[in-house]
């Protein structure tokens, strides 16, 4: 430690070099005074350490000059010990002494050891007070840091959603953060055939920490959604690219959600997070996906499992999801809400209503505690209402701004092997959407291929009856038959040409799907005008939208080649 500047003030020379003497002996600064007002004066500009003051003294006495100190403004935020040094002994006088601000007191005559002892202890206090202020000016800058990174935490997770898509009329949510911002990640998106994808993610911890776990599940997400892979598909990626680079003791519980209306089925994937609920409009729990998978980011690529779970729905009902916050949120006497308490709050109302008396709740129950994790919801409509056609503003747009384009080939073919674990229609419509002419089509060639190639998958090589789809349980039935098929497929090979070029004036994509296996009845779904033999039913409406969306449908053989025209 540096020697300290130590203040004497005494208006008697031989006091004065008394005491300066025992400060130059034990290595310190001695800054003289002889009365008060000096005393104020060198304290103003010399800022010393410690002060030993007399207290009979001319002008203005030791106890007024000792009190005149304490007044100043503690800009230096120090604190600097005040030793009086006095021939008053009465216990009154070293009370007044002390009362005034004085940290200590010495009787005259001034013991040489007891008095370099004083100095000795208060160095020691001062060397302490140095350290504290030393800690305090790091935790400044601690506290500034972590400002800092909260700022940045709240800006990377206000980038990592789509508040366009979270607008979205079906999609109603809310997050209640632990810290300044919250880790959890709630993502709304559409595949290019209209399905909603939901995505509700809790990273271990809270704030920066889980937002940097958050920032690969979002982007794979997003871009995966838009080009229309599955909800397998997302879920293996997330898993691979978290376990890439997460530490062994982070990870990420995630429930994604695929609601179908065109096909009345909603998918879902669950590891870590509470179960997913399926409500009536009453607020019953007519179905619930409790968490089957290990959260993601903890197996390798090789154990991982990316199975859904997927049921059909007959009536207008609603799907909750949920963080564990919610489930684990205390009030002030350490008292959980159990599920009736909170679905209570969500019933009768609509989802938009009922969610925001859940969030009312749940702020009332947590009212006056520290939340210890971020508690985040989606309550998402689920209407029976089906789609008729896409959804085709962009693709009108794209015709009516058509340019000439020059000729365009791209063929594909895929067997056995490769159709058991890719998914041709993503693959194959990111190819397709790097011609600018095809781009804002995207939604409806995506709709056109994979309805063509799920027909030749599922029809052709697998052999599966779609009418399976409209009895009792039986489009699960349908998706476990399609599944075991898939998986002990050992021949077949479906083709696929695109052709893009100029016809009668303006550009046209002709599409070609080609199976080798047995074909299907195809001649019902090509009569009258386009339009599904029964809106009711549960299978025929993608050859009808094809025909609604393409200049020309043709199929040919056994049914197991097809030929359309789009128009672009």
């Amino acid at each position: 430690m540096p020697p300290l500047k130590i203040l004497i003030v005494d208006d008697v020379a031989a006091n004065a070099k008394f005491a300066e003497a025992v400060v130059r002996h034990l290595g310190h600064v001695p800054l003289l005074a002889g009365n008060g007002e000096q005393a104020l004066a060198r304290f103003d500009a010399d800022t010393p350490d410690l002060v030993l003051m007399d207290v009979m003294m001319p002008v203005m006495d030791g106890i007024a000059a000792t009190a005149e100190i304490r007044r100043r403004p503690r800009e230096r935020e120090k604190w600097t010990p005040i030793l009086l040094l006095s021939a008053l002994g009465e216990v009154g006088d070293i009370v007044r002494g002390l009362e005034a601000g004085a940290d200590d007191y010495i009787v005259k005559p001034v013991s040489v050891p007891l008095l370099a002892a004083k100095i000795g202890s208060f160095a020691r206090l001062i060397g302490m007070q140095e350290q504290v202020r030393g800690y305090t000016r790091e935790l400044e800058e601690w506290r500034a840091e972590a400002k800092r990174q909260a700022s940045l935490g709240a800006h990377v997770m206000g980038r990592l959603i789509n508040p366009e898509a979270l607008r979205d009329a079906a999609v109603h949510h809310f997050n209640i953060p632990a810290e300044t911002f919250s880790g959890d990640l709630i993502c709304a998106a559409r595949t290019p055939d209209d399905v909603l994808h939901l995505l509700l993610a809790d990273a271990t911890g809270h704030g920066l920490p889980a937002a940097l776990s958050a920032i690969p599940l979002a982007h794979a997400f997003y871009g995966m959604t838009e080009k229309g892979f599955p909800l397998a598909s997302i879920a293996k990626e997330m898993n691979a690219k978290l376990k890439a680079f997460l530490p062994a003791d982070r990870f990420v519980a995630a429930t994604l959600v695929a609601l179908d209306i065109n096909e009345q089925s909603i998918e879902v994937w669950n590891g870590g997070n509470p179960a997913a609920l399926l409500l009536d409009v009453g607020g019953g729990v007519v179905q619930e996906w409790p968490s089957i998978h290990p959260p993601l980011g903890i197996l390798p690529p090789a154990l991982f499992s990316e199975r859904t779970e997927t049921i059909a729905y007959q009536e207008d009902c609603a799907l909750l999801l949920c963080s564990d916050g919610l489930v684990e949120a205390e009030d002030t006497e350490g008292r959980r809400l159990d599920r009736a308490e909170w679905l209570a709050a969500l019933s009768p109302a609509g989802p938009r209503l009922g969610l925001e008396r859940l969030h009312a709740r749940i702020n009332a129950h947590i009212a006056g505690t520290e939340t210890q994790d971020d508690i985040s919801c989606i309550l998402a409509r689920v209407p029976t209402e089906r789609r008729q056609a896409p959804r085709l503003g962009a693709a009108e747009a794209g015709r009516e701004k058509a340019r000439e384009v020059s000729e365009w080939r791209l063929e594909l073919s895929y067997g056995a092997t490769e159709l058991r674990y890719l998914d041709v229609v993503p693959a194959a419509l990111g190819l397709l959407c790097q011609v600018q002419a095809l781009q804002p089509h995207q939604g409806a060639l995506f709709l056109i291929v994979s309805e063509l190639f799920n027909n030749a998958l599922d029809h052709g090589l697998l052999g599966l009856d779609s009418t399976l789809k409209g009895t009792d349980g039986g489009f699960e039935q349908y998706l476990k038959s399609r599944e075991a098929g898939l998986a002990r497929l050992a021949g077949g090979r479906i083709d696929l040409r695109f052709r893009l070029h100029l016809s009668d004036g303006g550009p046209a994509l002709d599409i070609a799907v080609a199976d080798t296996g047995a074909g299907f009845d195809y001649a019902p779904y090509l009569k009258g005008d386009g339009n599904p033999l029964d809106p009711g039913q549960a299978h025929g409406r993608g050859i009808a939208l094809v025909r609604k969306l393409c200049a020309s449908v043709a199929y040919t053989g056994r049914g197991n080649a097809v030929a359309v025209r789009y128009l672009v």
